[in-house]
């Protein structure tokens, strides 16, 4: 993976991940440059991945830099008054849109997987299924699962849409929300796990068509979120 998106990717992890608020500033240029130990031009690139995302905003001069921009994903749907917009339909398109694009990023971490990214993927997985009886748990660690499965999909576009998707669908979710068979969910994951592991394929498109289907038995809620999300 380039330099560039390898900062880049850390950076939104930050943005997405700690629900930081839009205009919060994460420093110079030269600040980034120094945390990451990368050249300027490596900066300059990941600053301008991270702009076309929509995620980050870069201002010049005095008191300029870096900022958080005002369309993060998981820090929109904490406004006032969009909460409550949050209904079926919307769910329902994110989750149309999110079975169209797994394919895509299964196929793609299938591809590129490395040992270090196997290695990750089954310690979640086993953490899954020791929290089966937790639903709470279990979904985090799912949610965990898949966006660790989005880090090893090479394709820039497809990695930041696909988790930009995953964000407004576990805003969407808590742990009641959906109907759950532990047995199933588990035995699910574990093979889609397993055929990413065995590269692209027969088994690979039939784990994926699998957990699409678990995935039609999640519901959306209606109210703001309040609690731990959940995921399919």
């Amino acid at each position: 993976m380039p330099r560039a998106e390898a900062v880049a990717r850390d950076l939104e992890a930050e943005i997405l991940g700690d629900g930081l608020a839009p205009g919060e500033r994460l420093g110079t240029k030269d600040d980034l440059r120094q945390r990451f130990g990368v050249a300027v031009a490596t900066v300059n690139e990941a600053v301008r991945l991270l702009e076309m995302r929509g995620l980050i905003e870069a201002r010049p001069g005095p008191g300029g830099g870096v900022f958080v921009a005002n369309s993060s994903v998981r820090v929109a749907l904490k406004r006032p008054g969009l909460a409550a917009t949050w209904g079926a339909a919307r769910f329902s398109d994110c989750m149309a849109i999110r079975n169209a694009l797994e394919p895509l990023v299964c196929r793609d971490a299938a591809a590129h997987h490395t040992n270090e990214d196997m290695r990750a993927l089954r310690r979640i997985q086993a953490e899954m299924e020791r929290h089966a009886d937790d639903p709470v748990a279990y979904f985090e660690l799912n949610w965990a699962l898949h966006r660790r499965i989005a880090k090893m999909c090479r394709n820039a576009p497809l990695h930041s849409i696909y988790l930009t998707v995953l964000d407004f669908l576990e805003d969407g979710l808590r742990g009641g929300d959906r109907r759950f068979d532990p047995s199933a969910d588990v035995e699910a994951h574990r093979e889609l796990v397993a055929a990413i592991g065995a590269g692209p394929g027969e088994r690979l498109e039939a784990a994926i068509e699998r957990h699409t289907a678990i995935s039609t038995h999640a519901r959306p809620r209606t109210g703001p979120r309040t609690g731990p999300s959940a995921s399919a």
